[in-house]
């Protein structure tokens, strides 16, 4: 256990002592305290057992009755009191404050939370502030128990290649098997990539959250059903994956399985015009920041390190990272399209408000789309956390972008430019003029073919 896992283990003791004596000296049934207690033994029990087994103990992924009915209430329960402690703290000093200096009358720091006779008093702010927080857990579990958002978007480029005009990626990221996910998850998550038929996938690590490097190995079955992708499934690892007692493992294991790890690598994808770029987790590279290995802005990506052919000039050139760091490294060396996860929305945002979040302490870009010096950046939501079994407004997401040849939409405050006569399309999925014929009644320039690997491309 590190420093700051005894740290939070300590403030969670605290917490739930807190919340224990604020609901003991209110309740005045012997039966309602004793039934308290049992609760409050019970959870503690399941929750050391969940943070045993995601934490300290190199066990397996645990089973669906054992992930959905300890680890994850354990889990739940010890989060909860943790959110709570910080508002309730605070609820506590203003009290305290108001109390000893504004009305002059000084009170010991237990009756911030416990009456000094038991009785009624449940709907003070530090117990309301207890119950919408168990509120909001509780439907951030469900939420999270659902399948992942498909977030579906067009990525318009003027110069893209003919040949990419159409082509679909899907994008997922912090997958956390092990701790976030158990594999009837991670199958589903596949499935429904699966089921959107891209052209690619791209995964961008947190491939595994446990000591245990060899769960990796349940991956071959999810991988199996992207077998028909016609471009491959490439990758990168993230932090936790090489938080593993043996990181090289994680990248075996994957390979085996037929996902391309690129770490530090680049691949030119085969009969396009499409170059992509992987680079291992910025934020672990030097273990003894771990684990306050907060990358700020001014990162740069190890771009001279890279192994692999080089990008032809024309190509489009995508960059795949698990942490949205080096992102203005990457602009300012002609990459098109930057793509990364890790931050999952903050886990906990306001509603209608992607930036604010806690992530955006730490990172300028932290969920969906943003654009930089004319590099498009995608950072996905991910599908789940290290440990949290909730989110809030952040929800798990699987992204598919489709790329198109096309104007940028105009900058706010700008005019639109006039349409442009539309381009053949280079993917028969992709509609083109109603009849196959340009809006002046001339011939098409160009017709669609399919490559051997099954993948539509243009021909000449």
């Amino acid at each position: 256990m590190t420093a700051v896992q005894a740290v939070l283990a300590l403030l969670i003791l605290l917490a739930q002592l807190l919340a224990w004596r604020y609901f003991h000296a209110r309740i005045k049934s012997r039966f309602l305290k004793a039934v308290l207690n049992l609760v409050y033994i019970l959870f503690n029990i399941l929750g050391i057992y969940a943070l045993l087994t995601v934490f300290v103990l190199n066990f397996p992924a645990p089973s669906f009755f054992i992930w959905d009915f300890i680890v994850r209430p354990g889990l739940t329960w010890e989060l909860v009191h943790l959110f709570w402690l910080p508002p309730a703290a605070l609820v506590g000093l203003m009290r305290l404050a108001w109390t000893g200096l504004v009305k002059r009358e000084p009170k010991g720091l237990t009756k911030l939370f416990m009456r000094e006779k038991p009785g009624p008093g449940l709907t003070d702010p530090a117990g309301l502030l207890l119950v919408l927080m168990l509120a909001l857990s509780f439907y951030g579990y469900s939420r999270q128990l659902a399948p992942p958002d498909v977030a579906r978007l067009e990525i318009p480029y003027p110069d893209l290649p003919q040949e990419l005009d159409g082509f679909t990626m899907a994008v997922a990221s912090d997958f956390h098997y092990g701790a976030g996910q158990n594999l009837q998850e991670l199958v589903r998550a596949f499935e429904i990539i699966a089921g959107e038929k891209p052209h690619a996938v791209f995964l961008l690590g947190d491939m595994v959250s446990n000591r245990n490097s060899l769960l990796a190995s349940d991956y071959r079955e999810p991988l199996a059903l992207l077998e028909n992708v016609p471009y491959g499934v490439w990758g990168v690892l993230g932090n936790h994956d090489h938080y593993t007692e043996n990181p090289h493992n994680v990248l075996q294991l994957l390979s085996n399985a037929k996902a391309e790890i690129l770490s530090d690598r680049r691949a030119n994808l085969r009969g396009l015009p499409l170059t992509v770029t992987g680079f291992d987790d910025p934020g672990t590279r030097d273990f003894d920041l771990y684990p306050l290995s907060f990358p700020d802005e001014s990162r740069t990506l190890p771009f001279q390190a890279v192994q692999g052919p080089a990008s032809p000039p024309d190509n489009f050139n995508v960059v795949l990272t698990h942490r949205p760091s080096g992102a203005a490294d990457a602009a300012a060396r002609g990459t098109d399209l930057y793509l990364a996860g890790h931050a999952r929305g903050g886990g906990f945002r306001l509603p209608g408000f992607r930036d604010a979040n806690p992530a955006a302490l730490f990172y300028a870009y932290t969920s969906g789309r943003y654009t930089l010096d004319g590099m498009e950046i995608y950072v996905t939501d991910g599908l789940a956390a290290p440990v949290s079994p909730f989110r809030l407004f952040a929800w798990p997401e699987i992204a598919v972008i489709t790329l198109k040849r096309g104007p940028k939409p105009p900058a706010e405050g700008e005019e639109a430019p006039p349409p442009a006569e539309a381009a053949p399309s280079a993917h028969p999925d992709v509609s083109g003029p109603a009849g196959g014929g340009s809006a002046d009644g001339g011939a098409e320039s160009g017709s669609a073919t399919a490559s051997p690997s099954g993948a539509p491309v243009t021909a000449p």
